[in-house]
């Protein structure tokens, strides 16, 4: 994406390491207009706070493509976690925070012109096909709490290409917004480094011991990266647009298009369950942190 504009979402915008690497981006690419902003996923009040600054902007700011890529996965043997909000952390950062950015940049995003291609990828995994998207508050394996985290963000990811689909735009044009879930396999990440080795120094030993296995088994982050940067740069089939739109986001994996493995994602009801429910969670949410203040 050589001279786009590239806003990261960080947790912090100020630490020494973040901006050393996005200054070190800008050297490798040659683009300076790369940039990084806090918001915590962690925190639905950091996730509201820039939604709110960014859409306040006059005139409204160019938005071409927004990647959900962030993501949690726990050890095996890590003991539960919670956000800041005091939810569950793979609901709360792999879903619940992405579900409240795009929601508060609904009105951004549909505003943009009709020339432009508005695209939104949501980054998924395998697992989602063996999550519940109403998991309750159960305790749950790590592996489990992430596929039910993935498969709700891929229901998100439906709904809100219905959403926009049915929006009608003052100047007459078709809605312009396209919704993508794309699998990018597993990947050498830190994250599943972590995974892989059960947050043990031992499990690190193994890992390294296995590490010409994973080599063959597992993708390079270039690699993984492939299918998502083939969602944002191919021409969009508008070809396969039918009158009422997309009505369901396309699911991609290995740079071609997938067919999903459970027809949960396909439901109605419950997309609009998720989406009331993830709404009823971020208000409760605003009201807590209002009543705070107003105490101090």
């Amino acid at each position: 994406m050589h001279k786009a504009q590239i806003v990261l979402l960080v947790r912090n915008h100020t630490d020494p390491f973040t901006i050393e690497y996005v200054e070190d981006l800008r050297r490798r690419t040659g683009n300076s207009l790369i940039y990084a902003e806090t918001c915590n996923l962690e925190s639905l009040h950091s996730v509201r706070e820039f939604a709110t600054k960014w859409i306040n902007t006059t005139p409204p700011r160019r938005l071409d493509m927004i990647i959900c890529n962030a993501g949690v996965l726990s050890s095996p043997f890590s003991e539960a976690q919670t956000t800041t909000d005091e939810i569950e952390r793979h609901w709360g950062v792999n879903y619940l925070a992405h579900y409240h950015l795009l929601r508060l940049l609904s009105p951004a995003i549909r505003v943009q012109p009709p020339d432009r291609d508005v695209r939104l990828i949501f980054t998924t995994c395998a697992f989602y096909a063996i999550g519940n998207p109403e998991p309750g508050q159960q305790k749950m394996s790590p592996w489990r709490a992430l596929g039910n985290s993935k498969l709700a963000l891929m229901m998100i990811a439906q709904y809100f290409q219905r959403h926009f689909d049915s929006h009608k735009r003052p100047d007459g044009f078709k809605p312009n917004v396209r919704c993508y879930c794309v699998d990018p396999g597993l990947v050498r990440t830190p994250m599943l480094r972590g995974f892989l080795g059960f947050g043990r120094i031992w499990g690190l030993l193994v890992y390294l011991v296995m590490w010409p296995l994973w080599y063959i088994v597992l993708k390079s982050g270039w690699e993984g990266a492939q299918t998502v940067l083939h969602c944002a740069m191919s021409p969009i089939e508008y070809g396969k647009r039918g009158e009422e739109g997309w009505l369901s986001a396309a699911y991609y994996r290995d740079c071609s298009e997938a067919k999903y493995k459970i027809h949960v994602l396909q439901c109605k009801m419950l997309m609009s369950k998720i989406s009331k429910g993830g709404s009823h969670v971020c208000r409760r949410m605003r009201g807590t942190e209002e009543a705070i203040r107003q105490r101090n």
